[in-house]
C-alpha cells in the first residue's frame, strides 16, 4: 500500500514540475518569436511556442483527475502557479534567454533541453505504462520535441556548420546539470519551509499574545482634542 502511493506521489510531483516546465519553454519561445527579425523564423517559434503551451495544458489536465485522489492539503500544492515557473527556475528573474544569451547558445539550449525533455518522458511513460490513455498522449508529446530537437539541428547545420560534436554534448552536459540543480533548489525549498514554518507560527502566536495583553485606549482619539494629548504618548 505505502509502495503504491510513493508511487502516485511521484507521478503527481512529476507531472507537476514537468507541466510547470513546458510552460516555461513556452513563454521562451514565445519571447523568441517577438524578438525574431526573420519572419520564417519568427513562425517557427511561434508554433514551437503554442506546442509547449498545449503539452503544458496536457500534462495538468493528467494531472488534474489524479489530484482528486489525495488529501486536500496535497491537492492545493498542485494547483497551477504561473509565477512558480520563476521560483522553480524555468525561467529566469533576469529575463528571457533570447534576450541576454547569444543567438548560437539560445539555439543549443533548445537543441539539448528538447533532447532531455524527451528523457524525461521515457521515465514517465514508464510510470503511467506505454499502453495507457495517459502513456499515448505522452508518446504524442514526445514525437513533438523530437521534431523541435531537429529543427533547431538544421538551424545549427545551416547557420553554425564549424560547430563541433563535443560542443553541442557540452552545452547538453550544462543544462542536465541545471536542471538536476532547480530540482535540488525546490526540494530545499519544500525542507526549509517544513522546518521554519513552526518557528515564525509559534512566535506570530506570541506575538499575538503580548499584543492581546496592551492597553490600546491610548490609540482612542474619538471626540479627544489632539492637542491636549500628552507628549509622553507614542503618538
Amino acid at each position: 500500500m505505502k509502495k503504491n502511493l510513493k508511487k502516485e506521489t511521484q507521478i503527481l510531483n512529476v507531472l507537476y514540475e514537468t507541466a510547470h516546465a513546458e510552460f516555461g519553454s513556452a513563454l521562451e519561445m514565445l519571447a523568441a518569436c517577438k524578438k525574431c527579425d526573420s519572419p520564417s523564423t519568427a513562425f517557427g517559434y511561434f508554433h514551437h511556442a503554442k506546442d509547449e503551451y498545449n503539452h503544458a495544458n496536457t500534462f495538468f489536465s493528467i494531472l488534474k483527475p489524479k489530484a482528486k485522489n489525495v488529501v486536500v492539503s496535497k491537492a492545493r500544492e498542485l494547483r497551477f502557479k504561473p509565477y512558480s515557473v520563476i521560483t522553480k527556475g524555468y525561467v529566469s528573474p533576469k529575463g528571457f534567454l533570447i534576450e541576454f544569451m547569444h543567438l548560437k547558445d539560445f539555439i543549443a539550449f533548445v537543441y539539448t533541453n528538447e533532447l532531455l525533455a524527451n528523457s524525461s518522458f521515457q521515465k514517465m511513460l514508464t510510470l503511467l505504462g506505454k499502453k495507457t490513455e495517459d502513456g499515448e498522449k505522452i508518446s504524442k508529446i514526445m514525437e513533438d520535441e523530437l521534431t523541435h530537437h531537429g529543427m533547431a539541428k538544421k538551424h545549427f547545420l545551416k547557420y553554425y556548420p564549424a560547430l563541433q560534436p563535443w560542443q553541442l554534448r557540452l552545452y547538453k552536459t550544462r543544462e542536465h546539470i541545471k536542471n538536476n540543480g532547480r530540482k535540488f533548489y525546490d526540494k530545499n525549498l519544500k525542507l526549509l519551509e517544513i522546518l521554519f514554518k513552526p518557528l515564525y507560527l509559534s512566535f506570530s502566536y506570541f506575538i499575538g499574545k503580548i499584543i492581546s495583553f496592551l492597553n490600546l485606549n491610548e490609540f482612542n482619539r474619538e471626540g479627544k482634542n489632539l492637542m491636549d494629548i500628552s507628549q509622553k504618548s507614542i503618538l
